[in-house]
């Protein structure tokens, strides 16, 4: 019994040391695709959001309120860049038990942003999720730059630096493009 106290314990502050790190990506780590369910049943392809802009995945639960805080904080930050092409997929990872408030809490927090089911946890298990919130921000291109896990108010400005940085990446990538076309 001692044992098995000594190893919860354990494994509780590797949680805690692992929620404490938000390191930036330093390796170029490509994003594995996926494909889920959106709260009306349609399926929503990571590939095909992609192409459009930078792309933030918010792995969440119901029951975490880390979670709802930082997607009510990024909700600002989605109204403010949407029409610049990025995107927001919150993938929600609640058991059978709380599934069914999913649907109300997002309706009633007024998310504008795709939320996802993963009620199988394939996704969280391609992106190694070990603890929420966690967050990917991925480039247009499917690179993943920045990786976080857990939320402290003041964490979103972190985030909304990074989505300018991929924005202006891919504006100058643009201008280059066009320039290059009228050259020839």
């Amino acid at each position: 019994m001692r044992t098995l106290f000594s190893r919860l314990i354990l494994f509780l502050l590797f949680l805690f040391i692992l929620s404490l790190s938000a390191q930036p990506q330093d390796k170029k780590t490509m994003a594995p695709n996926f494909v889920a369910k959106d709260l009306d049943g349609k399926k929503v392809e990571l590939k095909e959001v992609l192409g459009n802009g930078p792309v933030l995945i918010s792995f969440w639960a119901t029951w975490c309120k880390p979670c709802i805080k930082e997607l009510n904080a990024l909700q600002k930050v989605y109204k403010s860049y949407k029409e610049k092409g990025f995107e927001i997929l919150a993938i929600d990872g609640d058991g059978p038990r709380s599934i069914s408030k999913v649907k109300p809490m997002v309706k009633g927090l007024k998310w504008e942003f795709p939320v996802l089911w993963d009620e199988s946890k394939e996704v969280y298990r391609k992106y190694h999720v070990l603890g929420i919130p966690h967050t990917v921000l991925i480039d247009k291109s499917g690179e993943i730059r920045y990786t976080h896990t857990t939320y402290r108010p003041g964490d979103e400005e972190v985030i909304k630096k990074k989505i300018e940085e991929l924005l202006d990446e891919q504006e100058k990538a643009s201008k280059e493009k066009e320039g290059e076309k009228g050259e020839k």
